[in-house]
């Protein structure tokens, strides 16, 4: 099956090149533990936090971690947990560096 050249992400088209060219994600997400437990979650929290905010009623895809857990260290702490649909997650991840980038400067500076 050939891959589509483009997504939309609430409208807007995402080159696929963009993701194909990340890192890996974490080992954690990649585990029949985090499999579990995130599909759990979204059976509790089943709609899309941000969009919910909002004011949208959009079904959640993703279990995805409020603060990086490069930030705050703990994968496995579900208060640091929401449901995101996938261009939610996707926007998010794109803030989420920015905040993962300015906590390492921040550590830098302090070692």
């Amino acid at each position: 099956m050939k891959k589509p050249s483009h997504l939309h992400i609430h409208g807007e088209p995402v080159k696929y090149s963009k993701m194909e060219n990340r890192s890996r994600s974490r080992h954690e997400y990649h585990t029949a533990r985090w499999t579990r437990r995130s599909r759990a979650f979204r059976q509790e929290h089943p709609l899309c936090n941000r969009c919910k905010g909002k004011g949208i009623i959009r079904a959640a895809q993703v279990t995805d971690h409020i603060v990086p857990v490069e930030v705050c260290g703990d994968f496995w702490n579900e208060e640091n947990w929401q449901s995101l649909c996938t261009p939610c997650n996707i926007e998010k991840g794109i803030e989420d560096k920015k905040l993962i980038q300015q906590y390492r400067n921040e550590q830098r500076k302090t070692n």
